[in-house]
């Protein structure tokens, strides 16, 4: 059983190389009015979207040769102001509770971005260090915001590769959390590891070797989860939190 939006879905792939054409606003609309209609906490769309396509911009955040850049910001700033201007003025606005639900409502319209992107034809794909970015010194955002995802799109140079994915026992659990066994997580990542074993040429295969990565998770492990990189991306999130005003550390 299937459909076109599953099969969008199933197929889809992260686009790194855009051709150097723009995204007709015609075509960039209609995913924005797909992004503010996703589901969102209490119909109050705790978010908002910044939309970049100057490229000084774009190399302020480190992004190169992408014709489009959209930051989805947590945000109550906007609703603060609305109940400030209807003389409620001391409306708790800026809770844990809120920072969480504006996160989550912002991430839910940039998936709804991506899904409506890519069915247009438009490649896409996400930046997660967005987080911890000084985005504040590009785009001017204001207190009671919070830049919780980053999608960059374009038209794609080529289709990409489908990449694999656990099987769905690895990670859908009914009705109470099941704890893996070793031969489970073996049997469960041996796809991966078959990859990473046989799409590696010999020569890089043999530097992994030298420098004391022999499998997938070590790889990982020492080169995706470097603590003192970790440690830095980390700051940038807190001091964007604590310049966000929400009530969070």
């Amino acid at each position: 059983m299937s459909n076109a939006v599953i099969e969008c879905l199933k197929n889809h792939r992260s686009i790194r190389n855009f051709e150097k054409k723009k995204i007709e606003k015609k075509v960039l609309d209609e995913i924005l009015e797909s992004g503010i209609r996703a589901a969102n906490g209490g119909n109050l769309q705790g978010y908002s979207l910044v939309v970049i396509d100057d490229q000084d911009k774009m190399k302020e955040l480190g992004i190169y040769d992408t014709p489009l850049v959209i930051i989805a910001l947590a945000d109550v700033y906007r609703n603060k102001k609305w109940f400030e201007t209807f003389g409620e003025k001391e409306t708790p606005v800026n809770t844990t509770y809120s920072f969480f639900i504006n996160n989550w409502d912002a991430l839910i319209c940039l998936q709804n971005i991506v899904v409506a992107a890519e069915s247009l034809g438009v490649g896409t794909y996400y930046n997660g260090n967005v987080t911890s970015m000084d985005v504040k010194s590009v785009i001017n955002n204001p207190k009671y915001t919070f830049p919780a995802g980053m999608v960059c799109l374009g038209y794609p140079k080529n289709e990409g590769r489908l990449l694999d994915r656990l099987p769905m026992e690895a990670v859908v659990h009914y009705n109470s959390y099941k704890i893996p066994t070793e031969q489970d997580i073996k049997k469960w990542y041996g796809e991966k590891e078959h990859f990473f074993q046989t799409r590696n040429t010999e020569k890089r295969l043999q530097e992994f070797k030298n420098s004391g990565i022999f499998n997938l998770a070590e790889a990982y492990s020492k080169n995706k989860f470097k603590k003192d990189e970790l440690d830095e991306l980390s700051e940038g999130i807190k001091r964007n939190i604590t310049q966000s005003g929400y009530d969070v550390l």
